[in-house]
Parts: structure tokens; sequence; C-alpha cells
């Protein structure tokens, strides 16, 4: 089994176990308002699903093919649209796209043709073989990040890394942003030491805090790493740390 393909069945258990218990209902509850989303990172199509739900248009981004196909099929189980014509969005109908948002061809060959009001990145993480990492690490150096950075943490980089990338996309579309991640303690204006740069960075002109105690699944799923450490409980709570910036 190559990494790609044990990435997308063990999101999948964790997606399914969010989404079972409301966690994306409560993330798209948030972004209401903005009708067409472009989703960075859609994973095996849990969140694209509470987004179609909620009546929203999709535009869904993952560079991971195995993804991909679990998205598709779990679209079509629930008997909503899927498109191949990306300027045929419309309410409740998705377009999914294979491609990584940290490459030059998304800029150039998808980002011209699609004109969403929010961008959102919901909980980003990825796959790890050599490939991938010969992909990613000359990237995130270029970001700004240390070779040291890297191999400490080398998921919490890559996310970084997309979270900076999902902001430049909303700025280039004038949209507003939609930033969420895991944590175990919540952010607030108080205590930010990391999105209020990104909101100056980018120029947004606000910003908000939506910290939701969840539970997340660790083993039997994406196991999550908290200090350097796989932690191996079956489901251990979890802050849903959420950014919206316009």
């Amino acid at each position: 089994m190559t990494q790609k393909e044990k990435y997308a069945l063990e999101w999948n258990n964790s997606a399914q176990f969010f989404y079972d218990h409301n966690s994306y209902k409560h993330l798209s509850d948030q972004i209401r308002k903005y009708k067409t989303v472009l989703e960075i990172g859609c994973g095996t199509g849990q969140s694209t699903l509470a987004l179609l739900e909620a009546g929203h248009a999709v535009i869904a981004v993952d560079q991971n093919p195995y993804c991909i196909v679990k998205a598709k099929q779990l679209i079509e189980e629930f008997g909503y649209t899927i498109t191949e014509d990306i300027t045929k969005i419309s309410p409740r109908t998705v377009c999914f796209i294979e491609c990584d948002v940290t490459d030059m061809s998304f800029e150039q060959n998808i980002l011209p043709n699609i004109s969403p009001d929010i961008v959102i990145c919901w909980n980003i993480g990825s796959y790890w073989d050599k490939a991938k990492l010969n992909d990613a690490v000359p990237k995130m150096i270029e970001y700004g990040l240390t070779p040291e950075q890297i191999s400490a943490n080398t998921e919490s980089s890559y996310g970084e890394l997309v979270f900076w990338r999902t902001c430049a996309i909303a700025k280039a579309k004038n949209c507003a942003v939609h930033l969420v991640d895991r944590g175990m303690q919540k952010i607030t204006r108080f205590n930010d030491p990391y999105y209020v740069l990104l909101k100056k960075e980018f120029s947004f002109k606000k910003i908000k805090y939506v910290n939701t105690k969840a539970t997340t699944l660790s083993k039997g799923g994406r196991q999550l790493i908290s200090n350097g450490k796989v932690n191996t409980q079956n489901e251990m709570p979890i802050i849903f740390i959420s950014i919206l910036m316009a």
C-alpha cells in the first residue's frame, strides 16, 4: 500500500468521525452567507458533503487521487451533482479538481477560471513519501521555514505553507478566507501568535476567532501528533480553531 492510499484510508475514518459528530456542520454554519466555496484540501469528501448540505456551490481541490475517488463516491452516494465543468458550478453542485495548490499549475490553469466568495482550508494534512518530501521541502524553505523546523514537525510546517497559500489565493480573488486547525488550546486575539500576521500580510480588514470543543479519532484514523508524539487513544478531546478573515 502506498502512502497516498494509506492516508486516504486513515483520513476517511477521521473525517467520517467528524461528520458523524456534526463538526463539519458547525464549521459550514460559520460561512453560511458565502455561496461559492473554493475548498483547499477536500480529503475524502465529508467536509464537501457538509458544504453541499448547507446549500453551497463547491470547487473542491485535493492533490491525493485516492482521496478524490473516495470523495466522489461519497457525494454520488448522497445524490448530489458532480460537474466536470468548473464554469457550471451552482448551489449544491461540486467540481472536483486533482491539483496541488502550492504548484504554479494551479495559479496558471485553474485560478483564473474561478470566482469564489470564500476560500477555505479545514484540517489540512498530507501523505509523506519520498516524492512528496522532495517536492514540498524546497517550497517550505522558500516560504521561510528552516530545515530544522521542517524536520521537527513536517506536517505542521506543510500546514503553515498551505494556510499561507490559501490566504494568497483569497487575496488574489478579493474574497474571504476561512482557516480551521485542530489544537489543544483556544486561540483568541489576545494570544494569537500567527493568524494575525496573515491578516496583516494580506491586508484583510477583519478577523473572527471561533473555538469549538470537539473530539477526534486518533487510533483507527489519521493519528494525531502532539508535541512530537503519536497519540494512541481511540478518541481524544480537541478544539477546532476557526479563523475567518475578510
